[in-house]
């Protein structure tokens, strides 16, 4: 072999070497970008709303506080979930000087995860019950708890919830 065929035969490995990590590094981009799709997709199927019309606010929260109440110790929070339903969007016709309402409710308004000393994991849910400022805020205050401790209804109300936030001794 000449120097002139070993020294392409030299740049062909380098020139193929450098392809390789080319191509390499351009499907790692690839990859990262489909799976940050596939995250996303999957959180914006859990984010589903729908939408209702109802004659008055008071149906709505008759509706809302009615699923609160089926909510039983013991279920789980799959469970929880399912009967409290998607968030939904609340379209309330104008009735005599009150305005038209059309607002997203989420379901659950508020979440918070954290574990006891035991390292049990809890999940406090926070669903709109109790309209009190009526400035288009949410609050928890106008919120039901229902605190789940490892995926089993402990109890609900916020009486309850401060009572088991401190009994467990759980900062809030």
């Amino acid at each position: 072999m000449s120097k002139k065929q070993t020294i392409y035969q030299e740049l062909s490995y380098i020139i193929d070497f450098k392809v390789f990590l080319y191509l390499g590094l351009m499907k790692r981009p690839i990859i990262f970008i489909a799976l940050i799709f596939l995250i996303f997709s999957g959180s914006l199927y859990s984010q589903e709303t729908t939408e209702k019309n109802y004659n008055t606010f008071s149906e709505f929260l008759t509706e809302q506080n009615t699923k609160i109440s089926s909510i039983e110790i013991g279920h789980s929070l799959v469970q929880v979930k399912e009967i409290m339903g998607a968030s939904i969007i609340v379209k309330v016709p104008k009735i005599g000087k009150m305005k038209p309402l059309s607002q997203l409710f989420k379901q659950p308004e508020f979440t918070k995860i954290t574990t006891d000393k035991a390292k049990n994991e809890i999940t406090i849910l926070w669903y709109f019950s109790t309209p009190k400022d009526q400035n288009g805020l949410m609050s928890k205050s106008e919120c039901t708890p229902i605190v789940i401790k490892n995926d089993s209804v402990a109890g609900k109300g916020t009486k309850f919830y401060l009572n088991f936030m401190k009994k467990e001794q759980i900062r809030f």
